[in-house]
C-alpha cells in the first residue's frame, strides 16, 4: 500500500454544494476502490499564479489516500473528464506503509481533534490547549 497526495484546482465559480459534491464525488472514488482515506481539505478560493483555461481564480482542494496504484489511475480519469477541473497533480508520499498504522494514526486525529474541540468549548477561546502542536500554516492563519 502506498500514501499519495492529489490537489486539484477546481472553478472557482462552483457553489457551495457543487464544492461538498465535487469532494464527496471524489472522495467515494477513494474509498469505493478500498483506498483509505486521511484528509479531504477545501482550501478554498485563491488566485492563480498564471491564468489556466482562461481562468484567474480557482478552488484548491487536496485528498491525502492511501492505496494501491489503481486508485491514483481511476482518480485521476476522473479528473481529466471532469469540465470543473482546472488542473490536479497526483505525489506519491510513501511506498510501503502499514495500513494498521494508518489507521492508528487517524484514530489518533479524530481523538485530538475532538479534545481540542471540547477544550476550545470549555475555555471560550479558540487557542489551542497548552502542549498542543501548531502547524506553519496554522500559525500564518493567526
Amino acid at each position: 500500500m502506498k500514501r499519495y497526495e492529489t490537489i486539484l484546482i477546481a472553478d472557482a465559480n462552483l457553489h457551495d454544494d457543487e464544492q461538498n459534491n465535487l469532494i464527496v464525488r471524489y472522495s467515494g472514488i477513494i474509498s469505493s476502490r478500498k483506498g483509505i482515506l486521511v484528509k479531504a481539505d477545501n482550501w478554498g478560493k485563491r488566485k492563480l499564479a498564471y491564468e489556466i483555461k482562461k481562468q484567474n481564480k480557482g478552488l484548491y482542494v487536496l485528498f491525502e489516500y492511501a492505496g494501491e496504484s489503481a486508485i491514483v489511475n481511476e482518480l485521476e480519469r476522473n479528473l481529466k473528464i471532469d469540465d470543473k477541473i482546472l488542473k490536479f497533480m497526483t505525489v506519491l508520499i510513501a511506498k510501503n506503509i502499514d495500513p494498521v498504522a494508518l489507521e492508528k494514526e487517524l484514530a489518533e486525529m479524530q481523538e485530538k481533534k475532538g479534545t481540542t474541540a471540547q477544550t476550545s468549548e470549555h475555555t471560550g477561546s479558540s487557542e489551542p490547549p497548552a502542549g498542543a502542536e501548531i502547524s506553519d500554516q496554522e500559525k500564518e492563519n493567526a
